[in-house]
């Protein structure tokens, strides 16, 4: 995920995953299940998200909205179940991480 100049974070592994299942040939949009494209209202703007009505997640346009729904449709995704209180990793502890595990 990226952090956008907003402080939100941007799914973009989804994004890639997406993208790739559907040059693979994949129909995202005709992919069954509980997840949605919608938009959110957020003060004075609309927010896309996708959503299967218990959870929301903001994304970059509505484009993303409606891969990011049918990839999470088209993997047998139900619900995402967070974990609280999360937090991304600061630059200098994935370094570390690399060091330790020659990970790169």
């Amino acid at each position: 995920m990226r952090r956008t100049h907003q402080d939100r974070y941007e799914p973009t592994l989804a994004y890639m995953l997406a993208e790739q299942a559907r040059s693979g040939g994949v129909d995202l949009d005709a992919a069954p299940g509980p997840w949605r494209a919608s938009l959110l209202r957020h003060e004075f703007e609309l927010l896309p998200v996708v959503t299967n009505d218990r959870t929301e997640i903001v994304v970059g346009d509505i484009e993303r909205a409606v891969d990011v729904a049918g990839l999470l449709n088209w993997c047998g995704v139900d619900d995402l179940r967070p974990v609280p209180d999360l937090t991304p990793p600061i630059d200098s502890e994935l370094v570390e991480d690399e060091v330790l595990t020659g990970a790169r």
